[in-house]
């Protein structure tokens, strides 16, 4: 039940007065009032009859009304007390108030608002603290400081040509891959408040491209957090071993001294690994997270989902798909509020399991995934296609070699290095490298053509 703290009470008439005719006469208070002004917060009914017909002739006419509009809608009411009422009032705070108490109230009104925006939040929490909800306790709690008094008016674009180039330059960080960085592709890789998604079919390599995502981040001197759902720290931390040393994962204990004075070689930024099991972390865990390490001033330049699949949604969905869409637009949401760029990866469906080239109609579970993200790729043992790119062209397809020994992949335009069983063996037929079976092939072939 209500008190007098939840409403005007406290203020009085007078200033209730004053906040009424701040809402006819001062536009940008106005429309800072609008969604978080309730009816409840004022004390009679006249005052309310008042604010909630300002709104109706406001949603009907798409302006602020006059006193002279309110007055004949007011004249309209089936006659009786309320109607007497509400008429004095109105001319109440026509005739008698000053400009002072006006400026006062409308700074008290929009304070008081946000306080009682916080604290019905709060109670709300209660509730979903006693049904266990605790991840939304964090959007709830979220939702309530962004009530709408921003008036900022955007940006003039003509007038602001000059600022834009200085102010809007886009820090990009690389993904180590020339094709992609390439001005026409993503000029020089993803950058703040950018998502970029990678998608292959299970066991197709997306953790291996996504260290090399890193990786290529990492010798550009950007510090890196890679965040791990399936495989552990340990295991994700040997696959950056192998990708900044050269040396096969299984070689690295065996060739531990050559593996060590490389690392020291290696004059890169900091890279963090963090490990959390599959459905466990929200995109809370990691805004969390990011909050630690800028606390300890450890600045990361690039994040990393392994993957977005793995990830839990704050809100609970009967079906996954709806669960896949929100965890992709929070995590496009995290993105543009921390400003970093955010490398991730999602699956492919079955259809797409044997397609050299896999296109993002193949995506697994939910196509709406893709609409929320500002680069689309996915790749097969053989082919790397772009399907979406915000940054530059699109439909492109590039030759993919990967060694999976070394997490070593590269993207090419040159011919294919061959994964299929014909490939391999036309290769070694005809392939430049001597060996035993390609020059007696190559002999028989001269005989038979001579």
């Amino acid at each position: 039940m209500s008190n007098n703290t939840d409403t005007f009470e406290s203020f009085g008439i007078g200033f209730q007065n004053c906040v009424l005719q701040g809402l006819i006469t001062d536009r940008v208070f106005f429309e800072k009032s609008f969604e978080t002004l309730k009816d409840d917060y004022f004390t009679s009914d006249a005052h309310k009859t008042l604010w909630t017909e300002i709104r109706k002739l406001f949603n009907k006419y798409n302006t602020p009304p006059s006193y002279e509009t309110v007055k004949v809608e007011i004249s309209t009411m089936p006659d009786g007390a309320l109607k007497e009422d509400t008429i004095e009032v109105l001319l109440d705070i026509q005739t008698r108030v000053n400009r002072q108490e006006i400026e006062y109230a409308k700074d008290k009104s929009i304070e008081f608002c946000k306080n009682m925006s916080m604290k019905q939040a709060i109670l709300k929490s209660v509730d979903l603290l006693k049904e266990g909800r605790y991840e939304e306790i964090q959007s709830t709690i979220e939702n309530s400081l962004k009530i709408n008094t921003e008036q900022d008016l955007g940006q003039d674009f003509f007038d602001s040509f000059e600022s834009r180039r200085q102010v809007h330059t886009r820090k990009s960080i690389p993904t180590g891959f020339p094709l992609l960085d390439q001005e026409n592709i993503l000029d020089g890789g993803l950058a703040a408040g950018e998502l970029g998604v990678v998608m292959a079919p299970t066991g197709g390599g997306k953790s291996f491209m996504l260290v090399n995502f890193g990786y290529g981040a990492l010798a550009a001197g950007k510090n890196v957090v890679h965040y791990t759902f399936e495989l552990s720290e340990s295991h994700v931390g040997n696959r950056y071993d192998s990708r900044i040393t050269g040396i096969p994962t299984k070689e690295l204990i065996s060739r531990q001294s050559e593996a060590a004075n490389q690392m020291q070689r290696f004059s890169g930024g900091k890279l963090f690994i963090k490990e959390y099991p599959p459905k466990v972390a929200t995109i809370n865990t990691i805004k969390f997270h990011i909050g630690r390490l800028i606390s300890n001033d450890i600045e990361p330049d690039l994040i990393i989902i392994d993957y977005g699949d793995l990830m839990k949604s704050r809100r609970g969905y009967e079906q996954k798909r709806f669960e896949l869409e929100s965890i992709f637009e929070d995590l496009r949401a995290l993105s543009m509020e921390i400003k970093k760029p955010i490398w991730t990866a999602t699956q492919s469906n079955r259809e797409g399991f044997n397609d050299d080239v896999i296109t993002i109609d193949k995506v697994g579970e939910a196509i709406n995934k893709a609409h929320v993200v500002d680069f689309f790729g996915t790749f097969s043992q053989r082919k790397f296609h772009i399907g979406k790119n915000r940054m530059g062209q699109a439909n492109i397809n590039f030759n993919i070699d990967m060694k999976p020994d070394r997490s070593f992949i590269d993207l090419n335009e040159n011919v294919p290095t061959g994964f299929t069983t014909t490939d391999k063996l036309s290769n070694l037929l005809n392939g430049t490298n001597e060996n035993k079976i390609g020059s007696l092939y190559r002999t028989y072939k001269d005989g038979v053509n001579g």
